[in-house]
């Protein structure tokens, strides 16, 4: 397997704005470590957004402007990204997921939809085996779309040296391997630009320690997703097909998958309309107790 195939797999697994007026960023700490977040919204429904791998919670402005209206929202940027800490020897999903479970509990957010982008798939099939009583339902944005295996003796010799060139040379080896992956030929260049800025501007030794992570826990996604005690709910791009076959038969709860067509990686960002409609969509099912 070449380095390219590599890069653009894990990206597949894994793969600043305006306030809302009066809506100040706060945090809270967990082991000596900042997290930041923001929240608005009064209902008794909370969608919890995490981001994906070198991005921020400002990702999710669209979404907190369409849903405060009918739900509390809370976006977090996870510790290493963003205004959030970097004080941390562990990088791990156990980790992350530690910090979800905190702020569930030190924000005393009730009937929780926790939606992750990208790598915080892995946070979400996660979250729901460790305290499966904590949330409401699980989604997806643009990941899980097969879910993994554990490494052959040669996929780990390929993957330990890709890990060695991104640390060697971050910015070159994302810059030459991540566009082709995660972008569109048509994606507009300021979605891009932002997207690149935030990789380029991110800790890259945090940044290359959490892909390590995300690529340890996505080898453990089949007995994860088997685990669920919820529906998996999927928002994704049609950049990349789902195994269909494979998440029928790994989601013990089953699985439903929304498309945002004709975008990257990040289709709440690009196509912001046609997203928070496919979301919604997700969020009556999950209503619904599906």
């Amino acid at each position: 397997m070449r380095l390219p195939v590599i890069f653009s797999c894990l990206f597949i697994l894994i793969t600043a704005c305006n306030q809302p007026a009066g809506k100040a960023p706060k945090d809270i700490t967990r082991n000596d470590v900042k997290i930041a977040y923001n929240s608005c919204g009064e209902k008794d429904t909370t969608l919890l957004f995490i981001h994906g791998w070198c991005i921020n919670k400002e990702y999710w402005e669209p979404q907190v402007n369409y849903f405060c209206p009918s739900y509390k929202v809370v976006t977090i940027d996870l510790p290493g990204f963003g205004e959030s800490g970097k004080n941390r020897t562990s990088w791990s999903f156990d980790e992350y997921t530690e910090d979800i479970k905190y702020i569930i509990e030190q924000l005393e957010l009730k009937n929780v939809i926790l939606i992750g982008h990208s790598m915080s798939g892995d946070i979400i099939l996660n979250a729901d085996n460790r305290y499966p009583g904590l949330l409401a339902g699980i989604v997806g944005i643009d990941n899980l779309h097969v879910p993994a295996s554990a490494m052959t003796p040669q996929q780990k010799n390929e993957t330990d040296s890709f890990f060695h060139l991104l640390a060697t040379s971050f910015r070159t080896t994302v810059d030459n391997q991540m566009k082709p992956t995660i972008f569109q030929p048509a994606t507009d260049t300021a979605v891009v630009n932002r997207v690149m800025n935030d990789v380029f501007t991110a800790d890259s030794a945090i940044a290359i320690n959490v892909l390590r992570s995300m690529t340890d826990i996505s080898q453990k996604e089949k007995p994860l997703m088997k685990g669920l005690s919820h529906k998996l709910y999927l928002v994704n791009s049609d950049m990349f097909p789902i195994n269909k076959d494979s998440l029928t038969k790994y989601c013990s709860k089953g699985f439903h998958a929304e498309w945002v067509r004709a975008t990257g990686h990040y289709p709440m960002i690009e196509k912001p309309g046609e997203f928070n409609a496919a979301l919604q969509k997700v969020i009556n099912a999950i209503g619904k107790k599906e």
